[in-house]
């Protein structure tokens, strides 16, 4: 979610909307090139490893397995299983769950497996148009009725909260943050949370792991610490690499690597959580993104 993308996304006429399904997307066969969606490494998640634990989980992975389709995941099977069981574990408590930042649709099939037999709803919500759409179809191939639960939201989180979860005072939500990984952007996103901290039952947070190339201000733990202290309670998401993993190495394309000894991802109940930031005199309006005059 970069903020070129971000930029050129706000004048879309889509924009801070639900998007409509594309009925022309149905019967694509490879919908990433269809959508211009390129994949790099090729990395998937082999949840197979992680079956014979839970019987939910199991079908879900059953059913992801059983599409065939192109993409890549941005997460391990560990994070996956992770985040399914903070989702289960407190299911009750939940109405509603948000994946923010569907790339390809990784996480967003593992809640997807939740929707029915826990009765949830999901919003899925990007930046990116097509890769809303192209996670959208890979979740009806998957799980076809739960599709009237499930919604695609154009824009950021700070518009989403301003839009969608600040007219729902009966909300509560689990949020997923994988969307931007700067650390001034995760900050603007979770302050967005701030104002509607009553509806929101948790918040997990991917990429604490991430480092790279200084431009990209990868420091997405150093953001959840900066909002929620240095002792902020959380539990911990997702592999844990060792030293001498090859992905604790920069990659090929942007420079990208992970720390050796740090979670993938955090869990963050927002029932005990001490707000550093923002003031509360602040308001939401600071942290919605501001749209650029169209060129020329």
């Amino acid at each position: 979610m970069t903020d070129y993308v971000s930029t050129v996304a706000m004048h879309q006429a889509t924009w801070g909307t639900f998007l409509e399904p594309a009925p022309e997307l149905a019967d694509v066969a490879n919908l990433h090139e269809a959508l211009r969606m390129p994949i790099r490494g090729g990395h998937r998640a082999d949840l197979g490893k992680l079956t014979g634990r839970n019987a939910v989980f199991d079908r879900t992975a059953a059913r992801i397995g059983s599409v065939e389709l192109a993409y890549e995941d941005q997460c391990s099977a560990y994070h996956y299983y992770d985040l399914f069981s903070c989702v289960e574990r407190c299911h009750g408590e939940l109405t509603r769950l948000v994946d923010l930042g569907v790339f390809m649709g990784g996480s967003s099939a593992i809640l997807a497996g939740c929707v029915e037999p826990m009765g949830l709803e999901l919003d899925l919500v990007d930046v990116n148009d097509a890769y809303l759409r192209f996670t959208y179809e890979r979740l009806r191939r998957v799980f076809p009725r739960a599709m009237t639960r499930v919604r695609m939201f154009h824009g950021d989180l700070p518009t989403y909260v301003a839009r969608v979860l600040g007219g729902e005072p009966q909300t509560r939500a689990l949020v997923h943050h994988d969307g931007a990984h700067g650390f001034d952007q995760v900050v603007r996103d979770l302050s967005a949370l701030y104002f509607v901290r009553d509806r929101v039952h948790s918040l997990a947070i991917k990429a604490t792991h991430l480092r790279g190339d200084i431009r990209h201000l990868n420091f997405v733990d150093a953001a959840v610490h900066a909002m929620f202290g240095v002792d902020v309670k959380y539990e911990p998401l997702g592999a844990n690499f060792p030293p001498d993993a090859p992905v604790t190495v920069p990659n090929e394309w942007d420079g990208n690597y992970f720390l050796a000894g740090q979670p993938e991802g955090m869990y963050v109940p927002f029932d005990g959580v001490e707000w550093k930031y923002p003031h509360p005199t602040m308001e939401l309006e600071a942290f919605l993104p501001v749209k650029a005059p169209p060129a020329g």
